[in-house]
């Protein structure tokens, strides 16, 4: 039976108790005897296995004593077997009443008796195992409770006291909660908040992007994105983190977000856009028209055009009129930055994964999630990165340099370039496959000779930017032989040169009206270079562009007392281009 067991045998005849008890001892038990009901239960109250009761007793019979044993919650649990000459159903019955486990009659077969104690005992050892394990189960729920309730009183502080709007919804994209940052900055109830979706808050337009975004984090992705929300009239932007929440089973319930309000919004229209009605020039409507047609897809798109002729802005105005423009613009020009440097700018790196990476970043496509990316200068590309992009257009997802995790992006590549990529394609500089799949919509910009009929309205959207940089009280005026003057010259540096012509006019005017004199158009200096030349018999077409890019680079370093990056950035180019590009054409840079 294992460890031995204590038995209250209650009778009042020795000569039972004595024949009980050797039984007993034989079975590997100890026993006590007790010669009446109360005396049996005041020794109870030392601790007993089992007890052995005897029916018909003087004073308190059996079935009263078991009643008090059952109704005694410190020992109401020990297994009692009736022990009587009685053989009758109403005996039995009343045993069961009151309690009793079993019934044994008189005189006693040991064998019956040592069958049925050793049932019950191990019934008993049973029941006081699972009441242990119920026991340590109870505390164990009594103390994760506890551990439970203090995390989640932890987690209401921090939740309630972060400054960040941190807000929680289920899988059909409901608010669950909201912190009190969140009510601040909405200035609404958090019951007008919960139970609500972003279209019933924000609108169609702003909906429809979260919900892009959310249905990839149902999906188990965590992203960081931007957004801008026209909020009570007032302009809002934020950058989020939103990442899903699992239960203990690791299935994905809801979403958790975090976000933050930009100081600055991210928007970074060059000079504003006017609707197209408002070019005069039949070059420019046509261009615009085309910018509008892709707008309203999501497909890569290719500008093309001289530099300066305003390819980056053209790229602002697609994105400010697609479904992407409350989501963040970047630019990247591919041609600034070094080629070792470049994966890492363009899809980010892990800690670790190079020398001086002490943390992860994230790329500019990640950064532009939910908006548009323009890859300026994408002719500059080095082939291992034209090959990386290319595969990066066919998945639209990545993996960090270091990194082994595929990252999925919802971004927008726009690309630019002044070089003719067939004819790169052709000279085996420019990949045939990712050209192709980049000239998915092609848009020329057309130069600013071919549409010198808006020179005026440029010329006051420029003014206009430049005095608020500048933080003149007004926009000085421009006279009309200026006007003329502006659209009498060349342009050969297109919309770039003539933000710089009219940045020094503002300079030289110190807020006066503006006059011819302040262009300097006339001196010698600003003479442009495309005026200087002549198409020489005998030379081919690469001479004369070279010849043509030759007189620029050495005009502008002119003009600039040969600071390499005041010249560059008189050209619109980087540094690191224009002194590749002098070293190209053998210009000295004395």
């Amino acid at each position: 039976m294992g460890d031995l067991k204590r038995i209250l045998i209650v009778d009042d005849e020795p000569k039972n108790q004595r024949l009980i008890k050797e039984f007993l001892d034989v079975l590997g038990h100890s026993s006590e005897p007790a010669n009446d009901g109360l005396e049996a239960l005041e020794k109870l109250k030392s601790g007993f296995d089992l007890v052995l009761m005897d029916v018909m007793m003087p004073g308190m019979d059996g079935f009263e004593v078991v009643r008090h044993i059952r109704e005694n919650p410190e020992f109401a649990d020990i297994p009692v077997i009736m022990v009587t000459v009685l053989d009758d159903k109403e005996t039995r019955l009343r045993a069961v009443e009151a309690g009793a486990n079993d019934f044994i009659n008189k005189p006693i077969d040991r064998l019956e008796l040592r069958v049925r104690i050793e049932s019950l005992l191990k019934m008993k050892d049973a029941q006081d195992k699972i009441k242990r394990h119920q026991a340590k189960l109870e505390e164990t729920v009594e103390r994760r409770t506890s551990e439970l309730l203090e995390s989640e009183r932890r987690f209401r502080t921090l939740f309630e006291s972060a400054q960040d709007f941190i807000f929680v919804k289920d899988r059909e994209h409901r608010y669950i909660d909201v912190n009190v940052a969140a009510v601040d900055l909405l200035q609404m109830a958090r019951s007008e908040i919960v139970g609500k979706t972003d279209i019933d808050l924000f609108g169609d337009a702003y909906a429809r992007e979260s919900a892009n975004v959310e249905s990839r984090v149902l999906q188990g992705q965590t992203i960081q994105t931007q957004q801008n929300l026209e909020w009570k009239s007032q302009p809002l932007s934020l950058d989020f983190l939103r990442f899903p929440l699992q239960d203990s089973s690791g299935d994905i319930t809801g979403i958790c977000g975090i976000a933050r309000e930009l100081v600055k919004p991210f928007s970074t229209n060059s000079y504003g856009s006017p609707p197209i009605n408002e070019y005069p020039s039949k070059a420019m409507r046509s261009t615009l028209a085309k910018a509008d047609l892709a707008a309203e897809s999501n497909s890569v798109i290719l500008l093309t055009g001289e530099t300066g002729s305003g390819k980056d802005h053209l790229a602002r105005y697609i994105h400010e009129r697609s479904s992407r423009s409350s989501g963040p613009f970047y630019a990247i020009n591919c041609a600034a930055i070094p080629a070792e440097l470049a994966e890492s700018e363009l899809f980010g790196h892990e800690a670790g994964a190079y020398t001086g990476a002490l943390r992860k970043k994230r790329g500019m496509l990640e950064l532009a999630e939910g908006g548009t990316l323009l890859l300026n200068e994408i002719g500059e590309l080095a082939p291992v990165m034209q090959s990386k992009l290319l595969t990066f257009l066919d998945t639209f997802s990545f993996s960090r340099v270091g990194g082994e995790k595929s990252v999925a992006v919802n971004t927008r590549p726009i690309a630019a370039t002044n070089r003719d990529l067939r004819k790169e394609v052709d000279e085996g500089r420019f990949r045939k496959d990712l050209f192709y799949r980049l000239n998915v919509f092609g848009i020329e910009t057309p130069p600013l000779r071919q549409r010198e009929e808006d020179i005026p309205i440029i010329t006051n959207l420029i003014l206009t930017r430049l005095s608020k940089e500048m933080q003149l009280s007004c926009v000085p005026k421009i006279n009309l032989d200026a006007i003329n003057a502006l659209r009498s010259y060349t342009w050969p540096g297109n919309v770039r040169e003539l933000r710089n012509v009219l940045e020094r006019a503002l300079i030289i005017s110190r807020g006066n009206p503006i006059r011819v004199g302040h262009l300097g158009l006339g001196q010698t200096e600003w003479v442009g270079a495309s005026e200087k030349l002549s198409v020489p018999s005998g030379r081919s077409l690469q001479d004369v562009v070279e010849e043509t890019e030759r007189l620029l680079i050495e005009d502008a370093l002119r003009r600039s007392g040969l600071k390499k990056q005041e010249a560059a950035r008189l050209l619109g180019v980087s540094r690191f281009t224009l002194v590749r590009r002098m070293a190209k054409l053998g210009i000295s840079e004395r």
